[in-house]
């Protein structure tokens, strides 16, 4: 039987020309090549060559490129196959984070195995099935293959680019259509069989947002993904297990604690908002070890310590706890529509900060398990901003207090420039008012 020698595959997406397709070249020893074609998501067509070894194998791929495929950096399988030096190891998300995220109580064990899938789920939606979760080895893939993380840093990267174009309105632009092509190519879509323009796909700064999510959340996934191959050993020894989550998470009994997030969060509730019909649930105490270390050596010397809201939607908790919260690179500043500079943002109006967690503001609605966290901020020196965009963070100060009323915006925003600045202290899961038990 015929031993492969190489496998390589390529993608080709053009929304202008409808074109959705994927072509796979394969060497055998016995020089067979064999090549094998069709939509993304369909039935595949295959064509094999008897004998013409890797010159005409590599005829086919310039063939290929010049009309425009690109190779796709993936990973075939769950084993330990190595592709473009990524590596899936046979290891479980899921095992990971209730492994990794300390906790004496099985209702936490319960909220991680929720968001593990919540994850998958919001993926699988977005993409139109094209990124599925693996549950067998806990890694997303597309019909090529394994998502790996240096396929999201690009994708990162283009969509920083379309989202300049999209702030613009520049939706005719060439380079936007060629970036839209990569970037779909890297993130499959099903756009069915019609042709189709960027706009259709991407047409507004909430598109690129939900974009954006999309990407947390494949890299809040990467729990199977190692990019150093394995080291050769002729000894059995433990498999390694990558160190993702450094977190304790507890339930807040404490009367006086609850009794004060439950406070703060129903003293600066506005009707104006959505979330307005929730109610606190349960409050957990969360402790982001790297987060918490880098905020006691700062932060927390600073002068000016608050405790505000900040809400995020449950499919992105994983990667928050995971890495803490994160700052955009400052090109990636469209994308997330930040008036006041690239910074974390949070608000001391509670249901300001839960609207995003219910994908009001994406233009989504409510969803069955809503959390917020509720953090210790560092506000230092502030510039209370006069109103409108403009040039930030103001030197010689470390925070922007955007006044509601007063700032250009209706309710209080306060953002920090350094990651340092923060540290979450509480996740907080709420529900209807109509489902509330005190």
């Amino acid at each position: 039987m015929a031993t492969i020698v190489e496998h390589k595959k390529y993608s080709l997406t053009n929304l202008g020309n409808n074109n959705n397709k994927f072509w796979n070249v394969t060497l055998y020893d016995n020089d067979d090549v064999m090549s094998e074609w069709g939509r993304q998501g369909k039935n595949k067509q295959s064509k094999t060559w008897h004998g013409v070894g890797s010159s005409f194998m590599y005829k086919k791929i310039g063939e290929k490129e010049k009309k425009g495929y690109r190779e796709n950096q993936v990973v075939e399988g769950s084993g330990s196959v190595s592709v473009s030096g990524a590596r899936v190891a046979n290891t479980e998300l899921k095992s990971i984070a209730s492994k990794q995220i300390k906790s004496k109580n099985p209702v936490v064990s319960k909220l991680v195995d929720f968001l593990v899938k919540v994850n998958a789920h919001q993926i699988l939606q977005a993409t139109g099935g094209k990124i599925q979760f693996d549950t067998s080895s806990s890694t997303f893939k597309t019909t090529q293959g394994v998502v790996i993380p240096a396929q999201v840093s690009r994708a990162r990267d283009l969509l920083s680019e379309i989202s300049d174009f999209v702030n613009d309105g520049d939706y005719d632009n060439e380079d936007l259509e060629e970036a839209m092509n990569e970037y779909l190519s890297l993130i499959p879509r099903d756009f069915g069989m019609r042709r189709m323009c960027p706009s259709d796909i991407i047409g507004s700064m909430s598109d690129i947002q939900k974009e954006n999510d999309i990407l947390d959340g494949l890299d809040a996934g990467f729990a199977g993904i190692q990019t150093a191959a394995p080291k050769k050993t002729t000894k059995k020894k433990k498999k390694d297990v990558p160190v993702l989550f450094d977190v304790d998470m507890e339930i807040v009994t404490d009367k006086k604690v609850l009794s004060h997030v439950k406070h703060l969060y129903q003293s600066t509730r506005k009707s104006m908002h959505t979330s307005n019909n929730l109610s606190v649930q349960t409050v957990y105490a969360i402790t982001i070890k790297n987060m918490k270390a880098s905020y006691d050596k700062y932060g927390a010397k600073l002068k000016d310590i608050r405790q505000l809201w900040h809400g995020t939607k449950a499919s992105n908790l994983l990667s928050i706890m995971r890495k803490g919260l994160i700052i955009p690179p400052a090109s990636s500043n469209h994308c997330t529509g930040r008036m006041y500079g690239n910074g974390v943002y949070f608000s001391s109006i509670s249901t300001k900060a839960l609207n995003y967690a219910t994908n009001f503001w994406g233009g989504g609605g409510t969803t069955d398990r809503t959390f917020m966290f509720l953090a210790d901020v560092a506000m230092g020196k502030y510039h209370l901003a006069g109103g409108g965009w403009g040039s930030y963070p103001v030197s010689g100060c470390d925070s922007t207090w955007a006044k509601g009323g007063r700032s250009g915006v209706i309710n209080d925003e306060m953002i920090v420039y350094r990651l340092d600045q923060c540290n979450l202290v509480y996740l907080v899961e709420f529900v209807p008012r109509k489902f509330y038990k005190d």
